[in-house]
């Protein structure tokens, strides 16, 4: 990961100028980036950051994971509704893909399963210990919250990214996230539902999350002392 913020702000300021008209000569805009270059970085780093996370995009530079803090507070209170709730918004911004041109199919199987399968994986990590949250973004995002902060995304490829200030210290989290995939996974197989329309996603998306709690409540289960039963059995 890079951790310069402005490393690439150079390049964007360049763009920047050169799209520029009249009346603002490059001499006037030069000198105005002279003057305020702190505020001037700190603002586009800020910009793009808030721009990334919104895309579920994988953060690049420390802002970025700032700016998936944002994010999540709003995205916790809607993942704690209640799946009726949440569905509701997911149908929402289906709805919304579908006016802008995509097929019904595309946007079922690229958005909203993903989140769905997300929010599912994110229920598993949370039993595994982790204060996991699933983002309803742009594109479907995954992030992992400790000390009030984000510190660990997986972003809408699949890849997971951690906070450079927590390397070496969250090396388990992959083990937990691959266990994670690999409930979901069984739990697909066992549904055998493979949504192509948002009726199909209704039951998919209910189904999977009940399953997903289920198999989280049964592991926290006792298990009973059979060896001691046996013996205030025996004569």
């Amino acid at each position: 990961m890079v951790t310069d913020p402005f490393a690439a702000i150079d390049t964007f300021l360049e763009r920047w100028r050169a799209s520029l008209a009249p009346p603002f000569t490059l001499a006037y805009v030069d000198g105005f980036i002279r003057r305020h270059r702190a505020q001037v970085e700190t603002l586009i780093a800020d910009t793009l950051a808030h721009r990334r996370a919104r895309g579920g995009e994988r953060p690049a530079y420390k802002p970025d994971f700032l700016a998936y803090d944002a994010l999540t507070t709003a995205q916790r209170r809607l993942d704690a509704q209640t799946d009726k709730e949440v569905m509701a918004q997911l149908l929402r911004r289906v709805d919304d893909q579908f006016v802008g041109g995509y097929s019904e199919r595309s946007v079922i199987h690229n958005f909203a399963v993903e989140y769905a399968d997300t929010r599912t994986e994110a229920i598993f990590l949370r039993d595994a210990g982790w204060d996991a949250v699933p983002l309803l973004l742009e594109r479907p995002a995954l992030v992992v919250v400790a000390g009030g902060h984000v510190v660990a995304v997986r972003d809408w490829r699949g890849g997971l990214t951690i906070h450079p200030d927590r390397k070496g210290t969250l090396n388990h989290l992959f083990a937990d996230l691959d266990r994670a995939e690999e409930k979901l996974l069984h739990i697909r197989d066992v549904l055998d539902l493979y949504p192509d329309t948002k009726e199909q996603l209704v039951k998919y998306a209910y189904a999977t999350w009940r399953e997903a709690r289920k198999a989280a409540l049964n592991l926290k289960q006792p298990t009973p002392n059979t060896t001691s039963e046996r013996k205030r059995k025996s004569p």
